[in-house]
């Protein structure tokens, strides 16, 4: 069987007018579009993804490829399943197929993607999935909903719940691990070197976000409860 997985990493830069799906927006914002090309080898966005479980909540992410009529498999099916799925709202998708994986117990697997042109080249993407108590995902929803009046514990959803907020559903941050979330929550910052990539493209944003004041304060108990109520998160656009 061929791996084009390393002529993906070849090509992708040349597939962004494709690709460069995700201008994302307020905390997750910045980059421009790469430069467009011709020659594209298949590709698959985010090489990496980061989700929960709870047998209480849903926890999904989205995978995009430019396969030809691609066939989505999980290499093991006991942690998640994947299906195709439309395109979401907001993004640019010519040349873009996608496909929702829907998480069933905690553990590590790959999401794999295959073309019908071509059955036996095939691409991959690391799939992490964490469990997540029902006291994190209420201690969450808790800190993201609810303020008590201290500036620097602002509740999440004063802004991100509005119908102009900023989407930070697993749509846009399914490609960005725990501490790159807990750094722009904390820090209004990406890390210098890139840690996460973008759901529909390889952008991987890095500094400072455009808004310096988003530093909001969350205990040792509220990390993990953030990160397991923004992982369950319905995805936007779908």
């Amino acid at each position: 069987m061929r791996h084009f997985g390393a002529a993906a990493r070849r090509g992708r830069r040349a597939w962004t007018a494709l690709v460069f799906a995700v201008a994302l927006s307020g905390c997750f914002s910045v980059g421009t579009p790469e430069p467009s090309g011709t020659g594209v080898a298949p590709g698959l966005f985010p090489r990496v993804a980061y989700s929960g479980f709870n047998p209480n909540a849903q926890f999904r992410a989205l995978f995009a490829t430019s396969a030809a009529e691609p066939m989505w498999s999980v290499s093991d099916a006991s942690i998640a399943t994947v299906v195709p799925s439309k395109a979401p709202a907001q993004l640019k998708t010519e040349g873009l197929s996608f496909a929702l994986v829907t998480m069933t117990r905690a553990g590590e697997t790959t999401v794999v993607v295959r073309s019908r042109t071509d059955p036996d080249a095939f691409v991959t993407a690391r799939l992490v999935v964490k469990a997540y108590s029902d006291e994190a995902l209420a201690l969450g929803k808790a800190r993201y909903d609810t303020s008590p009046g201290d500036p620097a514990r602002v509740a999440c959803a004063s802004c991100h719940a509005k119908p102009e907020g900023v989407d930070h559903s697993p749509l846009k941050m399914a490609g960005f691990d725990d501490a790159t979330i807990l750094g722009v929550i904390q820090e209004a910052t990406y890390p210098p070197t890139p840690t996460g990539q973008a759901v529909a493209s390889d952008y991987a944003p890095k500094g400072p976000l455009s808004f310096p004041g988003h530093r909001w304060n969350l205990t040792d108990p509220e990390k993990d409860g953030i990160l397991a109520h923004l992982r369950s998160l319905p995805l936007g656009g779908l």
